[in-house]
């Protein structure tokens, strides 16, 4: 399949904001491209040629992509520079400057989906001694063989933005309408396997059949059910029916075990892999995991081997920073605490119900010292759910999460059917999606950064604050080393800001942010309608990516609930 037709289509949904009319040209593409061939062409829509389960980043940033345009056009970077202030994008530059070539080369051979998927997918791996300049050769090469379009979504698709407004929920849309099934039978099928290319082609073999076949898979990580914030008790009792199941709020970071016969996997919530991080959790799960295959839900947290009582989670994250494993695994001991399970066996158990799914945990699973049940207590009594809370605060844990017990498991769902009651001063996990230059002490780093909320209707990333306080100066410095790497261009094409700061970032870290107050802010200040007063920085999540950080719907509720507090 030729590369040209993707980067056709690629144009011709960067030209229409209508969203019917998007759907319809990916329908029609996936239509037109062999079954065999869509699980290199829906990744490449999304601008990616890795799963979303894959941490796998290309190693090749803005300044090294200037080097590989320059080298295949003729262009010198001073020339590249002037037209990245004009147009804003490396992937227009790249468009234009292909159009007005300096140089003549042989004609290369055509470009295909295959040889483009491959050559992005190979970047990663080329390491060692002259790294760099092999990738930007990688790179050049595809750009010298390709015409001005296919230039600018090459370029485009290695900076992980292809501006042309395809997320994963118009995905689904255009498989339910390219191959004729219900988008609702498209999403489970997606919630299973975390992957549309996998989705899109069993659509595309065997419509709704081929979509009933696919199931969890142990060793390959499933989107987890998050809970939505609760204000009382008594809210969660009246949207629970008079009753829930009530477990202990830990604060660590989630953590998804998988066992496959003799191998162990453990994956986050930014379903990264963490396994080889926690070499010494290994051989206590497969001892407390009993059948041969499962997937598990729980939390990972660090205890403190002095006290036995639980750290916080940025304990956790200090460890998997540390580079010499064995030794930080005495130093910050940690442990498993699983609430819930998603494959027993051969048996999938997230269509079942909430308290059949916990059954089947406590039969399954063997605690130990370092793999732990959380504990749960059905309970309908305020009285009683007041003084769990209590206990659980008494040992070191965060509150508790409220559960429907008829609630089946909704992968990469935010639900009520579970919600936290948490006692401790509200936080934000917000977007960071550009930052402003550091004046005075702070100069040479970035001094505040832009913050946004996801709104899921649109696909966007709305602002909603400026934070500049809450940083020692180490901080900063880590993390301006860190966002040099995520610099972009332009304003990244779901971002929806009519803030300009002076760098714009892929969106993909999440802050945790405290604040006073939230207030309602003119949209022509941030555009989520919201604002926060006094806002501080709490820490970076590195358990979080931007799909998981909260919305303007989350804000929204919060400073509704806020209000009704005032006198």
């Amino acid at each position: 399949m030729k590369y040209k037709v993707l980067a056709q289509a690629c144009q011709e949904l960067e030209k229409t904001s209508a969203y019917l009319e998007k759907n319809k040209i990916i329908s029609n593409l996936l239509k037109d491209t062999p079954s065999e061939k869509l699980e290199m062409v829906v990744p490449l829509l999304l601008g990616r040629v890795f799963p979303a389960y894959v941490s796998r980043e290309t190693g090749i940033g803005l300044q090294q992509l200037k080097k590989a345009v320059g080298r295949s056009t003729g262009y010198s970077e001073k020339e590249i520079n002037k037209l990245m202030e004009e147009l804003g994008d490396l992937g227009r530059v790249a468009e234009k400057l292909t159009e007005e070539k300096k140089q003549m080369t042989l004609a290369d051979e055509t470009l295909t989906v295959e040889k483009v998927f491959q050559n992005l997918r190979k970047l990663p791996r080329i390491t060692g001694e002259g790294s760099v300049d092999r990738k930007i050769a990688t790179v050049s090469k595809l750009l010298t063989s390709s015409d001005p379009v296919e230039g600018k979504f090459i370029v485009r698709t290695i900076l992980g933005d292809l501006r042309i407004g395809v997320a994963e929920g118009r995905l689904r849309d255009a498989i339910a309408e390219a191959f004729d099934v219900p988008a609702e039978t498209v999403e489970h099928a997606y919630m299973l396997t975390t992957d549309y290319g996998k989705v899109a082609k069993a659509a595309a073999e065997e419509g709704e059949r081929g979509l009933s076949k696919l199931d969890l898979s142990a060793g390959h990580p499933v989107n987890p059910m998050l809970a939505q914030r609760s204000e009382n008790i008594q809210e969660v009792l009246e949207r629970m029916g008079g009753e829930a199941a009530f477990e202990i709020k830990l604060d660590g970071i989630r953590i998804q075990p998988h066992k496959r016969g003799e191998d162990f996997f453990l994956f986050t919530r930014r379903m990264e892999d963490y396994t080889h991080m926690f070499p010494d959790l290994e051989k206590p799960a497969g001892k407390s995991i009993k059948p041969d295959k499962a997937i598990i839900d729980g939390e990972l947290v660090a205890i403190n081997k002095d006290t036995g009582k639980p750290m916080p989670f940025q304990e956790v994250l200090r460890r998997r920073r540390k580079y010499d494993i064995r030794d930080v695994a005495e130093e910050i001991p940690v442990q498993i605490h699983l609430f819930d399970v998603l494959l027993s066996g051969e048996t999938t158990m997230i269509e079942k119900p909430y308290t059949e799914r916990r059954k089947e945990l406590e039969k399954i699973i063997e605690p130990g010292e370092r793999i732990k049940l959380v504990e749960h207590r059905i309970l309908g009594d305020p009285q009683e759910i007041r003084k769990f809370r209590t206990e659980a605060l008494s040992m070191g844990h965060e509150g508790l999460i409220a559960k429907n017990p008829n609630s089946t498991y909704r992968a990469g769902r935010r639900e009520f059917a579970w919600l936290k009651i948490k006692a401790e001063a509200e936080t934000l996990d917000l977007v960071v999606v550009g930052a402003f230059a550091g004046k005075g002490d702070r100069a040479g780093t970035f001094g505040s950064h832009l913050l946004a909320a996801r709104q899921p209707e649109t696909e966007k990333l709305k602002t909603v604050s400026r934070v500049g306080s809450g940083f020692s100066d180490e901080e900063l410095e880590k993390l301006t080393e860190k966002f040099e790497e995520l610099r972009v261009g332009g304003k990244p094409s779901n971002v929806d800001s009519e803030i300009d700061p002076d760098y714009w970032f892929k969106p993909q870290e999440v802050f945790e942010i405290n604040y006073e107050e939230i207030q309602k802010s003119p949209s022509e200040a941030h555009t989520s309608g919201y604002g926060l007063r006094f806002p501080r920085f709490v820490d970076i999540r590195e358990d979080l990516n931007a799909s998981s950080a909260d919305t303007v719907e989350d804000i929204d509720r919060l400073f509704k609930e806020q209000e009704k507090r005032k006198p």
